[in-house]
């Protein structure tokens, strides 16, 4: 009996209960890759500064600047950076939600102000063809560059006569009744519709007409004009006139009178003002000048129909624009809007008139 209890011992199957593993081969682990796990790392970091530093710092310089082209590239860049972290799954679930939302709320908001830059172009597109239109605040839109007056100048070259005008008693009047239209533009505080009784040779040269515009007028708002002479023919392309303006400069003093003399250009049958010859203003003083006569206007008188604009989540001020500066940028464009003949509803009369953009004051 022993000797066979030896032999069973030795036999290959003794040592199969002794195995941890119950039998067969063990597989070793396999070993992580370090490499693709490091790529996946430095994705994420990548991704996450794109996300929280470089698109934030995009979408509030395309709102701040306005321009629409940033608008579309935040908006694709946008959506690339959230499709790349749900498709390689970067960051824990919770964050991904929390990245999602914010980001769907600023796309609406990039997306909504891009399409309203690109409305706001669209009038530049549709300049009517009346030579005798000056109001380039409609055909343009809100910004009127050097470029859009001389197109507007070669649209009215194209439709005005190319033949000499025969002299007529109303050469004189037509040139007058520029310089009228360009005073009454400033009196209302017009613009756009300035630099459209402007020479356009003289905006063209501008980098900025509006800025240049403004270098020339200031701050200064006339009351008052009477043009009392004007010299040259009724043939002639260029006339001088001699206009006395009753000029309130806001500085809380009473108006001064000063006298121009301003050069009337005739291009393609259309009569300019040179706004240089507006830098040609001296003041006149009673002493000086005692036999003169001054017959002013009558002050401006807003149009009744004129729209104004407020803000109606708070606003204690009512704007002569809708994009006012002076108004914070998440409010703009102002959505309230009232006609200037509502002003002293009950729902208006505490409204404060803006400083800035310098609305109609009440009439009572």
């Amino acid at each position: 009996m022993s000797e066979g209890r030896g032999k069973y011992s030795t036999t290959p199957l003794y040592g199969l209960r002794h195995n941890n593993g119950g039998g067969g081969f063990r597989v070793p682990p396999e070993k992580p890759d370090r490499s693709r796990r490091n790529s996946q790392r430095n994705t994420f970091v990548f991704l996450q500064v794109v996300m929280s530093a470089l698109l934030p710092i995009l979408f509030i310089v395309a709102l701040v600047l306005g321009y629409r082209e940033l608008h579309w590239i935040f908006l694709a860049l946008s959506a690339l950076s959230l499709l790349v972290m749900w498709g390689a799954r970067a960051f824990v679930p919770q964050a991904r939600t929390t990245m999602t939302l914010i980001y769907a709320a600023l796309m609406i908001v990039s997306l909504g102000a891009a399409l309203w830059f690109t409305r706001s172009m669209i009038p530049a597109q549709e300049a009517p063809t009346n030579p005798g239109s000056t109001d380039l605040a409609a055909i343009f839109g809100r910004d009127v560059t050097a470029r859009d007056v001389q197109d507007f100048t070669n649209q009215q070259a194209a439709a005005a006569p190319t033949d000499t005008p025969e002299p007529t008693s109303s050469s004189r009047s037509e040139a007058q009744a520029q310089l009228e239209n360009f005073m009454n533009s400033w009196m209302s505080l017009d613009y756009n519709a300035m630099l459209a009784c402007c020479v356009p040779s003289w905006v063209n040269a501008q980098e900025n007409p509006q800025h240049a515009i403004f270098k020339i007028r200031g701050t200064s708002i006339p009351v008052g004009y009477e043009i009392i002479s004007a010299s040259g023919t009724e043939v002639d392309d260029s006339r001088t006139l001699t206009m006395l303006a009753s000029i309130d400069k806001g500085t809380g003093k009473a108006p001064q009178q000063y006298r121009y003399e301003v050069l009337m250009l005739r291009i393609n049958g259309v009569w300019y003002v040179d706004p240089a010859s507006l830098s040609s203003a001296t003041e006149v003083k009673a002493e000086v000048t005692p036999t003169v006569q001054i017959t002013l206007m009558p002050t401006y008188t807003p149009d009744m129909e004129k729209r104004l604009y407020y803000n109606p989540d708070g606003g204690s001020y009512y704007h002569a624009s809708d994009m006012c500066t002076k108004v914070a940028q998440k409010y703009l464009p102002l959505k309230g809007t009232f006609l200037y003949k509502e002003l002293n509803d009950p729902a208006y009369r505490d409204l404060n008139p803006c400083d800035k953009c310098n609305p109609p004051g009440r009439t009572n």
